[in-house]
């Protein structure tokens, strides 16, 4: 911090005509503090008031603003707690706006900007209280920001209103990522076949489409056909491995692709499994405890799923049929 240049009274003229923080003292004590945009003007309105009168001499800090006036003057009161100011002593008369260093920042609202748990960044001070309020409001529409100071165990009202990054939810960001979706289709086993699709920062690449002849489950068993079809793709070091794989299916098939993807050992392999169950929607998550809810998922999250698992199955469903038209021809 800055230190006080000192004058005696009769030296008003002699101040700077800048943005600043003068000090009226008697002795070691401070009397007064005050901010200006013009040093000199500022003081010499003060000449007949007590304080003024009472001071032996007087001192100022040149700031490079009036926002940095406020601010260190906010500071200096505090500090000194001059007996003629009353403003700033409680620290409720402005406001500050902070927002914590987290993976998902909580934003809140506060006269006394200091870090107590998390490190925060604090933007003021503000004087119009409901001002800030209703700014901070707006702005929460077009950028969702956390409120809750203790991470709740479901979305909030916030979050349904696109309104809050959901911080309670399970880390599913699919933006910019590889996701492979899979699905089975056959009829009693028979002309059984698998698909795989690919899709890229929410797109489908249709050149990593891949469609999978089953060739080991003589008898309709869904897992055991995922795991020939996750066996022999992930072995084709050739095709770029996946961020995500999303199967349809649900706690069996969730752990079948888990010891697949486990068994392989392949070195530098990091991929993410995922498992949609269709009864509840219910999307089982590598790393996550629970299932989630589908429909708590980040609204462009819960669409490109969809869109992933109705695709591969669309594309299994194709190539099935294919296959049983050419066997009903022989």
């Amino acid at each position: 911090m800055k230190k006080f240049k000192y004058l005696t009274k009769d030296k008003i003229s002699d101040l700077p005509e800048t943005p600043g923080v003068y000090a009226f003292m008697k002795g070691r004590d401070f009397l007064y503090i005050g901010k200006a945009v013009n040093l000199k003007n500022r003081v010499k309105n003060h000449q007949g008031e007590r304080a003024l009168g009472l001071a032996e001499f007087m001192g100022y800090i040149e700031t490079k603003s009036e926002t940095d006036a406020l601010i260190l003057e906010n500071e200096l009161i505090k500090k000194y707690q001059p007996k003629y100011n009353t403003q700033w002593k409680d620290d409720k008369n402005y406001f500050y706006v902070g927002i914590t260093k987290e993976a998902f920042p909580l934003v809140f609202i506060t006269h006394q900007p200091r870090n107590e748990g998390s490190p925060t960044s604090f933007i003021g001070p503000f004087v119009n209280g409901g001002e800030l309020k209703q700014k901070l409001k707006e702005l929460r529409k077009t950028n969702p920001y956390r409120t809750c100071k203790t991470i709740p165990k479901k979305p909030c009202l916030w979050y349904h209103l696109n309104q809050c990054p959901a911080p309670c939810l399970p880390a599913v960001a699919l933006n910019g990522q590889r996701l492979e979706a899979y699905d089975i289709a056959d009829i009693q086993g028979k002309e059984a076949t698998g698909s795989m699709v690919t899709f890229v920062n929410g797109k489908p690449d249709k050149n990593f489409y891949r469609k999978f002849k089953i060739k080991g489950a003589a008898e309709p068993n869904d897992v055991a056909m995922l795991k020939e079809i996750l066996d022999r793709r992930l072995k084709h070091e050739e095709w770029p491995y996946p961020d995500i794989i999303l199967i349809d299916g649900g706690k069996a098939q969730f752990n079948a692709a888990l010891k697949i993807k486990n068994s392989l050992k392949i070195k530098n392999l990091k991929l993410q499994i995922m498992s949609l169950a269709k009864k509840h929607n219910e999307l089982f998550i590598e790393g996550e405890k629970k299932p989630v809810l589908l429909e708590n998922l980040p609204r462009e999250t819960f669409n490109l799923i969809l869109r992933a698992r109705d695709e591969a199955h669309r594309f299994a469903r194709a190539y099935h049929h294919k296959l049983r038209d050419k066997a009903l021809l022989h």
